[in-house]
């Protein structure tokens, strides 16, 4: 879509957001602006189009970098909001969403990010979901009922993503928190499954219970089960206490990487599987939450409908998609643990750790040397964050989060065996958020 068309269809939506009459339902225009000065430890340069903040996780960057970052605390975005009473505690109810850059004012497209870039640079890149579609964080329509819940069509968020900013001790941040940067761990595998395409949502609350089941059409001709998925999750929530239980599987989910040169993009296809159980405890001031998701990736099960994949959000491939990169079953265990304490009305402070594991998922490579990215390893992080709300809409935060990474995934660093230097990272930020 070029400049002048998206910037018609976005002013004519704002003026439907504020044109709309009560009597024929009602719809909201919505957005948060969030951006952040920092500095990284190692870095590439910093990214116009990444949807979010620099990954401070090992990089193959070796020089510091400071910046202006996307979305600290919050992924910015626009959307808009509408719900139509169709009368008997019935209603129509509309949602689109899109990511924008604060700092270029460019739509969000990480998969052109990593097509303009190597491996190494010169810019910082990462596979994400949001790839410069119009309305890149979700896009759906559907009806709700008080009796019985709501559900919707189109492109939706997943479960597990909806409740990272509830279960993670630094609330989603994109920039402290491995849960909110990460579509691998957020999204329960890969950024292909944070954001779901042509897929149907149904979501109810009966008494302290919401439960949610999502259902991905793969529209594969010839082959209904191929690049489809399935989700279900449960959240109770009474009192101070609330619990949070999901499952989800996805068939033939890919992922994106930096191909050899520039302007083309590397595939790998695989089924994934994630469980997460999360919990949150509030007493008075002091809020503590925590949690364990266990993701698994096996070879897709449809690998002839992948290798026919030519594209991905409109970048070319260079080649056919990967669907052999797991010679056995590759497990990650997330844990995490951490909270809040309102110290006043205004300032709140955020800490938290995160740690991962990775299994050997290729035995007789990690024996003899070779694939040092299939052997295991660990990665863990460690932030705090404070927070001053100004008014009810805007505040400043400024955050620091440390990284440490050792086995198979430092295998993402320049040289190997790694430096003490390029398995540690940093950030530090300070940051403003406006949410109208």
């Amino acid at each position: 879509m070029n400049f002048s068309r998206g910037a018609a269809a976005s002013l004519a939506m704002i003026a439907l957001a504020a044109g709309a009459r009560a009597d024929e339902g009602s719809v909201a225009l919505y957005g948060i602006l969030d951006t952040a000065i920092a500095n990284i430890q190692h870095a590439a340069n910093f990214d116009a189009f990444h949807p979010v903040a620099n990954n401070p996780t090992v990089t193959k960057g070796t020089k510091s970098a400071t910046g202006m970052l996307n979305g600290g605390l919050s992924a910015t975005r626009w959307g808009i909001r509408g719900e139509e009473d169709l009368g008997g505690g019935n209603t129509a109810v509309l949602q689109l969403e899109q990511g924008f850059d604060v700092g270029s004012g460019n739509i969000s497209n990480a998969a052109l990010g990593i097509a303009n870039n190597t491996a190494s640079g010169p810019n910082m890149s990462a596979d994400s979901a949001i790839s410069g579609q119009f309305f890149n964080r979700g896009a759906s329509v559907g009806l709700g009922s008080a009796s019985y819940g709501t559900l919707t069509f189109g492109r939706h968020q997943s479960f597990f993503l909806d409740n990272i900013a509830a279960f993670d001790p630094i609330l989603g941040s994109q920039a402290f928190s491995p849960l909110g940067f990460s579509g691998t761990y957020g999204g329960g595998g890969a950024t292909d499954d944070s954001r779901v395409d042509n897929s149907i949502k149904y979501r109810i609350t009966t008494g302290a219970f919401t439960l949610g089941a999502l259902f991905k059409l793969g529209g594969v001709a010839g082959d209904p089960s191929a690049q489809g998925a399935l989700q279900v999750n449960g959240v109770y929530s009474a009192g101070g206490l609330a619990v949070q239980l999901g499952y989800q599987q996805f068939k033939d989910a890919f992922a994106m990487s930096n191909a050899a040169g520039t302007g083309t993009l590397k595939a790998t296809a695989a089924d994934t599987r994630a469980c997460m159980l999360a919990a949150r405890y509030r007493w008075d001031a002091l809020t503590v939450r925590g949690g364990y998701e266990r993701e698994q990736y096996e070879n897709p099960s449809h690998p002839t409908d992948d290798l026919a994949t030519t594209q991905l959000f409109g970048v070319t491939l260079a080649g056919a998609p990967a669907v052999n990169a797991f010679p056995t079953t590759k497990s990650l265990n997330v844990e995490w643990l951490g909270g809040g304490y309102a110290a006043t009305r205004a300032f709140t402070l955020l800490a938290g750790g995160y740690h991962v594991t990775q299994n050997d998922y290729d035995p007789a490579g990690c024996a003899n040397g070779t694939q040092k990215a299939r052997c295991s390893g660990t990665l863990d992080y460690y932030s705090l964050v404070g927070e001053q709300a100004l008014s009810a809409r805007t505040d400043l935060y400024a955050g620091l989060m440390l990284s440490t990474v050792s086995g198979g995934p430092a295998a993402a660093v320049a040289n190997t065996p790694p430096t003490p230097s390029e398995t540690t990272n940093r950030i530090v930020a300070l940051g403003l958020r406006h949410r109208f």
